[in-house]
This record gives C-alpha cells, structure tokens and sequence, in this order.
C-alpha cells in the first residue's frame, strides 16, 4: 500500500547520519522498491527470530512481504544505495490503533537506523493524529526494547517471552 501525504508530513521524512557518519535516508516505499526490499529480506538474518518473522522458505517470504507492502504504510531505511532496513504500521483500529513492525539489516545494526526509522515513524503517525501504536518483543531482545524505549514506547504488563510496548500519542497530538 503507497500513501500519500501531505508535502508538511512528507518533509518528516528525511535525510540524515548513522552514527558512522554514513547517509540514512528514511522514506515511504514505492511499488518501485520491492526488488530491493525482497532483496533485504533474503539476505536478512537470523530469519524467523522472532514471532517467524521473516518466514526462512522464499515462497513464504515472498506471501509474507507482498501482505505487508499492500496492507500496511511502509517506510524505508536507505544506506549505500541498498535497503538496510523497513518498518511497517498495520491499522487495526481506524485512525486510533496500529501495530508496529521493523527490521533492520543485520549489516546496519547498531547505527541509529532502527532509531532513526521509529522516530520518522512516530512523527508521521503523530502528524496524521493517530492515537495508538504498539508492537511486540521478545524479552531477551534487549537492544530492540533499548530503541523503542528511546523514541516513547512503554512495556505494558509483564516480561514474558515476548512484551508488549506501547507508544500513546493522543496527548502529543492535542498541541498540532
């Protein structure tokens, strides 16, 4: 699914730095993209770490990710003219609740890119007044937690196997 938004949410998106220096570019996926987007996810690992997500066999993969890009807002992650990582947003509740998914390529961890992909991902779901977005996590995947944490979520319930987060963004939007 491709949105498109208005130029004042659209320029949320933007050019930044990795923690290297190295040029990040967070943007909306184009139909264009998918050879590239498939192409990360390929050679993405370890597959299916968590919640068998990437699925490991390609035909599954391949079902997956086109689910994705058709029924979710999506948004890219680019370094060196290659996809290093993806997020996406599902709604489940119109305008109110969407669940949150991201994965960053194990070649561009550690950058800021999966903080930086949340962040542009929080601003534009801020702009568009959405209320709600949340994800799961495996508890053991402490690094994930760490970002998600930097940019608002907050652990709802217990640590079990795998958490809830959630990132309430109805009382940042009553100001815009």
């Amino acid at each position: 699914m491709i949105h498109v938004l208005p130029p004042h949410i659209e320029r949320r998106l933007r050019l930044l730095r990795d923690k290297n220096g190295a040029s990040l570019i967070i943007r909306f996926y184009q139909d264009a993209d998918y050879p590239a987007l498939a192409d990360m996810y390929r050679w993405f690992e370890p597959k299916e770490w968590s919640q068998g997500l990437p699925p490991c066999l390609e035909d599954r993969r391949e079902a997956w990710l086109r689910y994705v890009v058709e029924k979710a807002i999506n948004f890219l992650a680019i370094m060196e003219d290659k996809v290093a990582g993806h997020a996406a947003l599902f709604e489940i509740e119109r305008d109110f609740s969407y669940e949150y998914l991201i994965f960053v390529h194990q070649d561009y961890q550690d950058r800021g890119v999966g903080t930086a992909l949340s962040q542009a991902v929080k601003d534009v779901a801020q702009a568009m007044q959405y209320h709600k977005i949340w994800l799961t996590v495996g508890a053991i995947n402490l690094k994930a937690i760490h970002v998600y944490e930097k940019v608002g979520f907050c652990m709802m319930g217990p640590r079990d196997m795998e958490c809830l987060m959630v990132l309430d963004l109805k009382d940042n939007n009553k100001g815009q």
